[in-house]
């Protein structure tokens, strides 16, 4: 049967009476200009978008604002001129009817209406950033609240817009009210204070915003849904979808949590207590969206006051300084199910582990969060017939906060083998280089004056202190508001040797926010490199100097042909440091025992592999679940399922009984606990037993990496590590066994990622020293973390010999730390001295070596001379 519309277009035209207009004609759609126009003829709707538009402009510029000084003033001006516009259209709307009770029952001006509310919204997140009633909204809240506000705008021209568009437009409008009931259920709590208080001028007005948002989008949901059918669809669609949203998030939360349960209840029933439960509940946790936000609820992500305990008053809002990120799905997870399961210690401790969140992790005793890198200097010396570079990066930070001093923290992520071996800090304008001293002295010097004295007056320290991991942390006190402060850092590295070519990689660094920084950077060769690759943001310039000027990236690395080692050596107090080529030696190995370190990274045909491998040569395998464990063909499927579960493992190494025959199998995990955050604990104090054994555990890996605990074991020489395949363990266990031998001695160091040794010996005639003295140091650091080795969770492991050591070559490691003080008086109290018997801040204008014997006899002749002719001159002719 044809619809009535059908029959009016197939009916001939010779039905229609002539002389009188077609019916056709007349309804002839309106063209897209008058569909677009239409909301404009209302010239209050065209008024209040511009106004709308006008705010939203101003509120993003205020973060563009150049002079940080200025931003208190300006921010106070802002609120007025965003309240002043709401205030204004408010009026304009009251003034023209509106605001009438009959049009808001009838729904006529919604659109103008809602533009006021929007702009209402405005007003109230720009005094938000004075009295933080919501912490910061976290990225995919300011999105949700930039659409939902765009479709309101839409709104306006509904009637022109296909059916699934409106479909659409709905949807979101839909998930608007949820997102602005969640709100004005949040801060119920004020509203009994603020109705009064909008007395006089009002600002409490915008505590009632989400209310108002909450009331006028429902009615328009209930209402249109049940005049158009077609729209339910999109409303029942944006309602259905928040709801679902949140409960898979609930779900993963309570998962984690329940998870988190489980595991500390399961601890007490372990037959080994070594580890602490946090790495337990660390294994078994697994890196994810909702795990993230669990993991920094109370730290990054604010739980907020929801549905209760609200004591709101105006004196007691927290001020944006200090505010968290408000996260709505956390809010509510939160309250619901609390994760008050984990001591604040452990959190902490499971952030650093899960989440490799170490940097913003570090104790600071003021707050770094209104600081910014302005710009990075980088300047490198390479020396490619040494195959070693000094880089020194010199960083300006700016304070933007609002007239308080905060702290800057630093951390630099070196290359393999490198040794921070100068810092500096610039003092009243001037560059004061750093005292090397002992990590206790350095701490103890900088707590002092940044955590007690700093309350009195502030204080010029700055300290550098070595990490795990090839990191190192620097500490910069004070930033004062709205000024810059300058640090310069030295770093000493090998270069990486790869198939004839070697790289020098630039050290990242962690800090104030680098996102508008600028970097200048100059590298001067000592000797012309050949077929030198540069990245594409570098360009070559005159000689064997490289500069470059633009935007901060660190994320950039030189190559070139290897030209021939030199035999220069480099002499300090009669000894001589001399490099020499280095090529892995095989030893024959036939290990007693095979240990396979498992977790989730493990296949199970490497598993199985490494197990068979071992049966062939009729060796026992052993693994650590909650003790060690032979595996048999009746475990083995029940050992892998157990382990593999674990997204990383820590092999307790001090149960080999017999290391010198053992091999250990393991395979890397990209996170896992390092030797520092497991002080204190069994596992740590049991290390005690590694101080009895003289000989490395020989270790294979799976994988190019080591997890960090074990790359830290094998920086201090407890593992000596190959790595290779599945094929390539079982032919050392069935066929070549060999395995690399131990490189280092006492007086020989090797740098395995240059290839090269650092040979120290007696000089057997003094001479100058042509070669650089970074050869001392990168000798002396490694050197250190060979002695230091198993001792390192010793309470006596920091011997003087050892200080003494690491004070002659100037290196930061873990006995030796770099501060700088304010004044001599400063140094003296806390007792560090200037060692000037060796090498001092390494520097690109000297190399940093002190005079031989033979070049302080020739300073005391010249001295001499200078005092005899000065002498002459003054009494002989008298």
């Amino acid at each position: 049967m044809k619809t009535d519309i059908q029959e009016s277009y197939l009916r001939p035209e010779a039905d229609v009476p002539v002389g009188q207009p077609s019916e056709i004609g007349n309804a002839l759609p309106p063209s897209p200009r008058s569909r677009l126009l239409e909301p404009f003829r209302d010239s209050i709707f065209g008024i209040g978008l511009l106004l709308l538009l006008i705010s939203v402009s101003v509120f993003f510029l205020y973060d563009l604002l150049s002079d940080p000084r200025q931003k208190v003033e300006n921010n106070a001006i802002l609120i007025m001129l965003h309240y002043g516009i709401a205030l204004t259209f408010s009026l304009i709307l009251w003034t023209n009817g509106f605001l009438k009770n009959q049009g808001i029952r009838d729904g006529s001006g919604r659109p103008t209406r809602w533009l006021g509310l929007l702009i209402w919204l405005i007003s109230a997140y720009a005094l938000n950033r004075e009295m933080a009633v919501f912490q910061q909204s976290t990225e995919w809240l300011c999105w949700a609240l930039v659409i939902v506000g765009t479709a309101m705008v839409l709104y306006a021209w509904k009637d022109g817009l296909s059916i699934r568009v409106q479909q659409l437009l709905y949807a979101v409008l839909a998930f608007g009210w949820w997102l602005f009931a969640y709100m004005a259920l949040y801060i119920v709590g004020l509203y009994p204070v603020s109705f009064p208080l909008m007395i006089g001028l009002g600002l409490s007005a915008h505590t009632f915003v989400p209310l108002a948002f909450a009331i006028s989008l429902g009615k328009v949901l209930w209402q249109d849904s049940r005049q158009e059918e077609h729209l339910r669809l999109g409303v029942y669609a944006g309602l259905m979808i928040p709801i679902l949203a949140v409960g898979i998030f609930l779900s993963g939360w309570i998962g984690d949590v329940t998870r988190i349960e489980q595991t500390r209840q399961e601890a007490s029933l372990r037959k080994t207590s070594d580890l602490p439960d946090w790495v337990l509940i660390a294994q078994q946790l697994k890196l994810g969206w909702i795990t993230n936000r669990l993991l920094l609820s109370n730290r990054v992500y604010d739980l907020g006051r929801f549905l209760g305990g609200m004591d709101w008053d105006l004196g007691g809002l927290t001020a944006l300084d200090d505010v968290r990120q408000h996260d709505p799905l956390v809010v509510m997870a939160s309250n619901l199910f609390p994760a008050d399961v984990l001591p604040d210690a452990d959190q902490l401790s499971l952030i650093k582990t899960v989440l490799a969140e170490r940097h913003s992790t570090v104790e600071k005793f003021w707050t770094g969060r209104h600081l910014t890198t302005e710009d990075v200097v980088s300047q490198v010396r390479i020396w490619p017939q040494f195959r070693l570079s000094y880089t020194e990066q010199t960083i300006r930070i700016r304070n933007q906060a609002r007239g308080r001093t905060e702290e800057a923290l630093l951390t630099f992520h070196l290359p393999a083998g490198s040794v921070v071996s100068s810092m500096s800090l610039w003092v009243n304008g001037k560059e004061e280089s750093a005292r090397l001293t002992t990590v206790a002295k350095a701490d103890t010097a900088y707590r002092t004056v940044v955590g007690v004295e700093s309350r009195v007056a502030a204080r010029d320290p700055s300290v550098v202190f070595w990490q795990e991991g090839n990191r190192v942390t620097v500490r910069v006190f004070p930033c004062q508001a709205g000024a810059d402060r300058r640090v310069k850092v030295g770093i000493t590295s090998p270069l990486r040797f790869e198939n004839s070519t070697l790289v020098y990689q630039n050290p990242t660094l962690e800090g104030p926010t680098s996102s508008s920084a600028d970097e200048l950077i100059s590298i001067d060769f000592t000797s012309a490199p050949t077929a030198l690759e540069t990245p594409w943001l570098l360009e070559k310039s005159t000689g064997s100097t490289i500069t470059h000027r633009g935007r901060y990236d660190p994320s950039w690395t030189l190559r070139f042909d290897a030209p021939p080692l030199s035999a220069e050596p480099f002499v300090l107090d009669g000894r001589s440091y001399q490099l020499e080529a280095y090529q892995p030696t095989l030893e024959s190995f036939t290990p007693t025992d095979v240990f396979l370190d498992v977790n989730a990274e493990w296949s199970r045909f490497e598993f199985e592999m490494a197990v068979e491998a071992a049966k062939q040569r009729q060796l026992p395998a052993w693994v650590f679940a909650d003790g060690l464990q032979r595996i048999n063909t009746q475990n083995l499927d029940a050992l892998y399922d157990q382990l593999t579960r674990q997204s990383f493992s820590l092999f307790p190494v001090y149960r080999i009984a017999n290391p010198a025959t053992a091999l250990l199998i393991t395979k890397g995990s990209p996170s896992s606990p390092i030797l520092s955050d497991l002080k204190g604990s069994q596992f740590a104090e049991s290390f005690d037993r590694l101080s009895e054994q003289t000989a490395s555990i020989r270790t294979f890996c799976l994988s190019p990496e080591l997890s960090p605990y074990l790359k830290t074991l094998a920086e201090l020489r407890v593992l000596t590590v190959a790595n290779g395949t599945s094929d390539d363990l079982t032919k050392l266990l069935t066929t070549t066994r060999q395995f690399p031998k131990q490189p280092d001695r006492q007086d020989r160091i090797v740098l395995a990622d240059a290839q090269v040794a650092i040979r120290e010996r007696q000089a057997q005639d003094v001479k100058a020293s042509l070669a650089p003295d970074h050869l001392a140091r990168l000798f002396t650091y490694n050197h250190l973390l060979q002695q230091i080795g198993r001792h390192y969770f010793s309470p006596n492991y920091q011997t003087d010999a050892l200080i003494q050591e690491a004070q002659h070559a100037h290196v930061v490691s873990p006995l030796s730390s770099l501060v700088v003080l304010e004044t001599v008086a400063d140094y003296d109290r806390f007792g560090i001295k200037k060692d000037t018997s060796g090498l001092g801040n390494a520097t690109l204008k000297e190399e940093g070596a002190v005079p031989e014997p033979h070049e302080w006899a020739l300073l005391v002749m010249v001295l001499g001379l200078l005092g005899w002719l000065y002498w002459r001159k003054r009494y002989a002719f008298n």
